[in-house]
């Protein structure tokens, strides 16, 4: 039987931390879903244009600029919009995006498919010449059936094309439409066509772009691994490990965090620290090997504690600069697939510790991102306080949403 002491103290220390009620523990909960569905109202306000079946990567859907080439969809940001928009439906169960989606998919999979949607608004505007006319016609000549560039998402940049492939990956699995797997198919060969005779997935095809990079790489250990799990083609899986024994002999990962680039020393850009963490579970979901996941938590644990990526609160931070179009987009990939990576731990019940600090990474980002002064309705690239640069644009906002989803 319990003494009245102990008893009193139980007493005493419920005290000191009072039930909540299940209403109460929702209502101190941030609404995630609503801020996700709200912020993507305001990228589809700002840049999405019907006439492209895409997002333009600056304000003012100028159809003109779109159509003399001098403004374009930002094509691996567009990609991680596919990508947000299906993880979101999946984390909540709705069917909100997937008519989206395949429209997206419809419009952009033959690369210049809409121009004809473009001159015909152009047209209603009276902004059209002969002029147009003409070169009208030489964009939309029937294309080449041996160009890979511009067909199934595919281009000169192997990164570009792989965020496509993971992301209608993802949307074959949910919607079991063949047409999105043989996009992906498509780009994890034109991926694996591009390995250099000494390792790695080039950067791209461009002669003095040929280098390999960590994410380009990871990406295709992810998009491999992922497709040997769906398809349950041995190929797959023989390039995601081969991709990933690339990675290791490069020594990418440094013991503290992801470097950039083979012979880089601590150049810790944050997508890279997520992908390659990414490509681990990846191989664990395609084998069913814990070996793969154990490798996982190990990496990602130094990533937290040491890589100088997460700060002590444990809001994401890019630490190495806030220059350039890219870099507004970095945390929100490294918080997907930070993400993703501690929902496969709990799973399996191992490596708590690890998920906890994931989760302790994620829900500080998603909330201090909710406590941010929006710059023209968008959300800003900075997180923490005070901010180094005030800048928001399409990647700014896109970076977080993905976290806002992986919080969910």
């Amino acid at each position: 039987m319990i003494s009245r002491s102990a008893f009193l103290r139980s007493l005493a220390a419920t005290a000191l931390f009072p039930r909540f009620s299940s209403a109460q523990e929702t209502a101190a909960k941030p609404d995630f879903a609503k801020v996700f569905r709200d912020g993507m109202v305001t990228l589809d306000e700002i840049f999405w244009v019907p006439e492209i079946a895409n997002w333009l990567d600056r304000p003012g859907k100028d159809l003109r600029g779109h159509f003399e080439g001098k403004i374009n969809p930002p094509w691996w940001s567009c990609a991680n919009v596919v990508e947000a928009m299906v993880d979101f439906m999946n984390l909540t169960r709705t069917g909100l995006y997937d008519a989206r989606l395949r429209e997206i998919h419809a419009g952009n999979v033959q690369r210049g498919s809409r121009l004809p949607q473009v001159a015909e608004s152009l047209r209603k505007q009276g902004k059209w010449s002969d002029a147009d006319e003409e070169k009208l016609r030489r964009k939309t000549k029937a294309p080449d059936p041996e160009k890979i560039h511009g067909s199934e998402f595919r281009n000169e940049y192997l990164d570009d094309s792989a965020w496509w492939g993971v992301a209608w990956l993802k949307f074959h699995e949910r919607t079991k439409d063949p047409r999105y797997l043989r996009t992906a198919v498509a780009i994890q060969k034109h991926m694996a066509n591009n390995w250099r005779k000494e390792g790695g997935v080039s950067w791209a095809e461009e002669a003095d772009k040929r280098d390999p990079n960590a994410i380009t790489n990871s990406l295709f250990v992810v998009l491999s691994a992922r497709l040997a799990r769906v398809t349950k083609q041995r190929e797959f899986l023989d390039w995601a490990e081969k991709g990933f024994a690339w990675e290791k002999e490069a020594k990418l990962y440094d013991g503290t965090g992801i470097v950039d680039r083979p012979g880089h020393q601590g150049d810790y850009w944050s997508y890279n620290q997520g992908a390659y963490v990414g490509g681990l579970e990846a191989l664990h979901q395609a084998t069913g090997k814990q070996a793969w996941l154990d490798e996982a938590a190990a990496v990602a644990a130094t990533i937290v504690e040491k890589s100088g990526i997460v700060l002590e609160d444990g809001v994401l931070y890019e630490k190495l600069s806030t220059d350039g179009w890219d870099v507004g987009l970095f945390k929100g990939i490294c918080a997907r697939y930070f993400g993703i990576l501690s929902r496969s731990l709990k799973r399996q019940k191992i490596h708590a510790d690890v998920a906890a600090k994931l989760d302790r990474v994620v829900a500080a980002s998603a909330g201090a991102i909710l406590k941010l002064p929006q710059e023209e309705k968008l959300y800003p690239l900075e997180w923490q306080e005070p901010p180094r640069a005030k800048i928001a644009n399409f990647n700014t906002q896109l970076s977080a949403l993905i976290t806002v989803a992986a919080a969910l």
